[in-house]
Order: structure tokens, then C-alpha cells, then sequence
């Protein structure tokens, strides 16, 4: 199709601009790493009041996307800094999905796969280590790949470089691109020496993870999760839905999944049975669907959220048709509608979103910088953005914005940038401890709300949903 290219990297551009619509974002753990950001900013510059409650940890897989924002957190406010990262970890994730592609030779047309996958669960959770990690794992494949079809000291330090960047970006991705690679390895290497030398970049990244692991066990007692196991059903259904929205709550744009499945038929293209290789990063996202559980130990969704590799992997497994079809030119039209027809949605809920949340910033205009704020969203969801957990965290931009402290905290899970020195002490913190409470409820809150008792927090803000509750002269503040 004339013209197929432009438009394809038009798109590209657009999409990754899209997460300047809104002030505030509706990814629902964003305002929680906004809040990480904040912290350690102000830790490093030695002005955080709260310096006696929280550390650094620097033994952390979630290093350098939080790095990265914290440095640009001294030219930029902080939401200004997580939304560039996510815009260019965007384009890089289409950069990545490009570049694996082009090394398995399959047909350039399905790079169109590649536009809409990085908008679904893992991006509407606001996992943003995750997405940051993901075209650094998807560039750590492509230097796998490499190094599998012809090993030299020279690309065994640069993958495993890479590989070292890609643990301390994300242990998830790092996990997964390691599996990737090692199956590269596998199935291109022969004779047993060979293999060895060429594992080494894997064994020396293998020894890290161990001491990580070692690292983390005196802790293992207090995790928040033992793991689960979504099911077979359960996480094929995953899988195939959560590329575009969210079952249960987005059924419309889950449903585009499946059509962009048989693009590939519908043009025409062969399958690439003679490289096997094409076949390892969809073989092992489907093992990692069956084998590894959702949740375990302090991370969620740790299935769901590889939903975003399915159509760029599955794209990998096709040639370009062995001879021109008359049929690619409507074919592609319909690829390119689907993909601006969902961008189309996303821009209109989130300036639905920006209507929605500007009641936030009324209450949180009325809370005074630097104190201790309990967050009681009781109405996570927002009908604009069409997702049921938009709101989860919210409260945390006070902290992000404000330098205040809010729990429920991150800061509270070992794996963090910043952590609470006494994550138990944490947990069961008295009314009187807190300055503000940021509550979000739909309905009409019961009377009394708070316990009674000597300390009864006073109204200090109604705007909307958000109801901003103030404690003053209560003891131990």
C-alpha cells in the first residue's frame, strides 16, 4: 500500500504522544513511583523531612528507570519526567519490536502489530519499571540472537552489558529476555564447548540474580503474597484481551485483538518454518502463560502483563507472501483504521480524564505542603477512562508534588528504590500520625466516618468525589 510507512510511523509518533493529553495520568501505580521519585530526590539533596522513616535501597531491579526520572526530576516536575520516560519507552518498544523483526526476516508490513500492545494492562496498571525495561529487554534479545549466530568475546560483553542495565531496570523482563536468549543459544549452538563459552554473558547475568535473591530471602517471611497460579483458561484468556483494555471492563478494544491476529492470513504471509529461532520469544511467552504464577511474593499480574509481547511476537513467524496479492491494499487500510480507531478512543477518554480528575486538584490545593496524608479511595474507578482502578493511588501526587508522605506506600515493599527503614511500624500507624486525609467516594460517606475517639479529623475540602479531611491538635503529630 502507497504510502504504508508514513502513516505507520505517523501513528507511532502520535501514540507515544498521547501521554501528554492529561495532567495526571489514570495509570493506577503511577502516582505511587511519581511519589518513589519525589523522595529520593529530595533525599539526595538532603531537605527531606522524613530521612528518620525512609532509605535508599540501591540493590533494586527498579534502578534505572527510577534513576533516570529522578535526574530529570531537577529540570522537570515530576509527572513532566515519568511521562517523557513512558513516551520514549514507547517508541523504543517499537524500535525494539522493529529491529527483532527485521533479524528474523519476517514481512515489515506486521510492525503494525507493534502499536498498540504497549497500552494495555501493564501500561493502565502504571507499571512504570516494567515498561521502562521493556525495549531494554527487547534490545538485550536482539543482541541474544546475535551472539547465538556467531559468538565473539566482543558480543558477549555487550550482551551481557546490556543484560546488567536490563536487571537493574526490571527483574520480570530480565527473567524473560534471559529465557529468550538462552533459547537463541540452545538451538543454534552444537557442540557442547561451544555452548559453554557462548553461555558465559548468562552465567556471570545468572550470578547476579542468585545474589539478589540471597540478598532479598531474610525478607521472604514478610511478603505481602504467596503465589497463585491464574489456571490454563485463565491466563490464555489474558493473554489473547489484555494487548487492548480490560476484560470485564473494556470488551470493545479486546475484541480488536483477535482480528489483528489474522492480519498476517489475510495478506497473505508464509510461515517461517525454516527458522526455528523465529519461533523462541512466542514459544517462551507461552510457556511463561502455563508455567510461571501471577502473583509471587511482592508483584502482581506477573503473567498478565507480558500480554504486551503477543502480536509484536507472533508477528515474528511470517514471510512476506511468495507472490504480490491483490488483497494487501484494503488489508492494510483495515490494520491502519484498527490501530487509529483505538487511538482515537484513548485520546477521547483521556480528555474525559482531564474533565474527570481536575476536582483532585481543587482538594489537594487546600492541603499544606509536607505532612503525613492517609489515602481512602473507597471509588477507585473512573468512568472516563473506562478503568475500574484509575484512582487507586492518587492521593500519592501530594507526596509527588507536595513533599508530604502517603500511605498506603511503596515504600513499604523491600524491592523499592525507596524504602521505609521499619516497614512493619508502617502498617498499623494510629489517626493521630496523619495531617490529611485524601478520601474519594461516590456515595455519601456514613457519620460518624472516623472512629471515635479524642482525635476526630475536621472537613478542610469537599470537591467532587475527593473529600479532604484535616486532624489538627491531635496527639502524636
Amino acid at each position: 500500500m502507497a504510502g504504508e510507512r508514513p502513516a505507520f510511523w505517523l501513528t507511532v509518533l502520535l501514540a507515544g504522544a498521547t501521554v501528554w493529553i492529561v495532567p495526571r495520568l489514570p495509570l493506577a501505580d503511577l502516582p505511587q513511583h511519581a511519589g518513589q521519585i519525589a523522595l529520593w530526590h529530595d533525599l539526595l539533596l538532603g531537605t527531606s523531612q522524613w530521612q528518620s522513616l525512609v532509605q535508599v535501597n540501591y540493590f533494586t531491579p527498579y534502578l534505572v528507570g527510577c534513576g533516570l526520572a529522578v535526574l530529570l526530576s531537577f529540570v522537570m516536575p515530576v509527572s513532566g519526567a515519568l511521562k517523557l520516560l513512558l513516551a520514549l519507552s514507547y517508541y523504543g518498544f517499537v524500535l525494539g519490536c522493529i529491529t527483532l523483526r527485521r533479524r528474523m526476516g519476517a514481512d515489515q508490513r506486521l510492525d503494525w502489530l507493534s502499536i498498540t500492545g504497549f497500552f494495555g494492562l501493564a501500561y493502565l496498571y502504571g507499571f512504570f519499571p516494567f515498561l521502562f525495561a521493556l525495549p531494554v529487554g527487547l534490545a538485550f534479545m536482539v543482541l541474544g540472537h546475535r551472539h547465538a549466530e556467531r559468538p565473539t568475546i566482543a558480543s558477549g560483553m555487550l550482551l551481557a552489558g546490556t543484560g546488567l542495565v536490563l536487571f537493574y531496570s526490571h527483574g520480570l523482563v530480565f527473567l524473560f529476555a534471559n529465557l529468550v536468549g538462552v533459547a537463541f543459544l540452545l538451538l543454534r549452538r552444537r557442540s557442547i564447548a561451544s555452548l559453554l563459552a557462548a553461555a558465559l554473558p548468562y552465567a556471570a547475568l545468572g550470578l547476579l540474580c542468585l545474589a539478589y535473591l540471597l540478598a532479598r530471602l531474610p525478607e521472604a517471611e514478610h511478603v505481602v503474597a504467596k503465589p497463585e497460579w491464574p489456571g490454563l483458561f485463565n491466563a490464555v484468556n489474558h493473554l489473547l484481551f489484555f494487548p487492548m483494555g480490560m476484560p470485564g471492563a473494556d470488551w470493545v478494544l479486546a475484541a480488536l485483538v483477535p482480528l489483528l491476529l489474522g492480519v498476517p492470513w489475510l495478506l497473505g504471509c508464509r510461515i517461517n518454518w525454516r527458522n526455528k529461532l523465529a519461533f523462541v520469544p512466542l514459544v517462551v511467552l507461552l510457556l511463561w502463560v502455563v508455567a510461571v504464577p501471577e502473583t509471587a511474593m511482592e508483584t502482581f499480574f506477573v503473567v498478565s502483563r507480558f500480554a504486551v509481547f503477543l502480536l509484536p511476537f507472533y508477528a515474528l513467524l511470517f514471510l512476506p507472501p511468495a507472490t504480490p496479492r491483490v488483497r494487501p491494499a484494503w488489508v492494510m487500510a483495515g490494520v491502519a483504521a484498527i490501530s487509529w480507531t483505538f487511538l482515537g478512543v484513548e485520546v477521547e477518554r483521556l480528555t474525559a480524564f482531564a474533565r474527570e480528575s481536575a476536582t483532585f486538584d481543587e482538594a489537594l490545593a487546600d492541603a499544606a505542603p509536607g505532612h503525613r496524608a492517609l489515602q481512602l479511595v473507597l471509588d477507585a474507578g473512573s468512568e472516563a477512562a473506562r478503568t475500574p482502578m484509575a484512582y487507586t493511588n492518587f492521593p500519592l501526587w501530594y507526596q509527588a508534588e507536595k513533599q508530604g508522605l502517603v500511605d498506603f506506600n511503596f515504600a513499604m515493599y523491600a524491592a523499592q528504590v525507596v524504602r521505609y527503614r521499619d516497614p512493619n511500624a508502617a502498617r498499623a500507624m494510629p489517626i493521630g500520625s496523619y495531617r490529611f486525609f485524601f478520601v474519594r467516594s461516590l456515595k455519601p460517606l456514613p457519620t460518624p466516618f472516623f472512629p471515635t475517639g479524642a482525635c476526630q479529623p475536621v472537613l478542610r475540602k469537599s470537591a467532587g468525589p475527593w473529600i479532604l479531611f484535616e486532624a489538627v491538635n491531635c496527639p502524636g503529630q
